[in-house]
């Protein structure tokens, strides 16, 4: 078997790029200087108020509970066995529909369906609490996720319900000036 011999262009250049590749993998390499371009911004006043909601006190089921934050992935949802689930690409209090979800269970929702038109609820946003007026409480198909999707300012709590979680219960709750 014959050996070739590299060529002395061949071995500088190899000698060269791992000098370079060295030099900004050690960040002694100078850097592109790109200036990015600007993305919009929201007005001071609404950038101050996008805090998501921390707390939910519901007085005619007496509970009260902490809120996190949470995401949907396909048909994976992000639940909690402590406390109530704030949908993160809904809106905050004040902005638009804010969705909140939790489990039927007793120490979370399994008495929602006891909410009617007027009772009150609670959400606290930066230490501040918001009232909202129960509208509307129905039951829905278990399919049936258009159900919470709105753009009107409101609160919308969604519940599994029924025999095997064949049902899911809807809240629905306008914010009191």
């Amino acid at each position: 078997m014959k050996l070739l011999k590299p060529h002395n262009t061949t071995v500088i250049l190899v000698i060269m790029s791992l000098i370079v590749g060295v030099m900004v993998y050690l960040g002694t390499g100078k850097q592109a200087n790109i200036t990015p371009t600007p993305s919009p911004s929201l007005p001071p006043a609404s950038k101050s108020m996008h805090i998501p909601p921390t707390a939910i006190n519901i007085p005619k089921i007496h509970k009260n509970l902490p809120i996190k934050s949470a995401i949907i992935r396909g048909n994976d949802w992000d639940m909690f066995s402590d406390a109530v689930a704030w949908l993160s690409t809904s809106a905050v209090p004040g902005e638009g529909n804010v969705i909140l979800y939790a489990h039927d269970w007793t120490n979370l929702w399994a008495d929602l369906y006891l909410l009617k038109p007027g009772d009150t609820i609670e959400v606290q946003q930066d230490n501040l609490w918001k009232t909202y007026k129960v509208t509307q409480s129905r039951d829905v198909d278990q399919h049936d996720t258009q159900s919470v999707l709105s753009n009107e300012n409101r609160l919308t709590l969604y519940t599994c319900e029924g025999s095997f979680d064949q049902k899911r219960r809807v809240v629905y709750a306008d914010p009191i000036e």
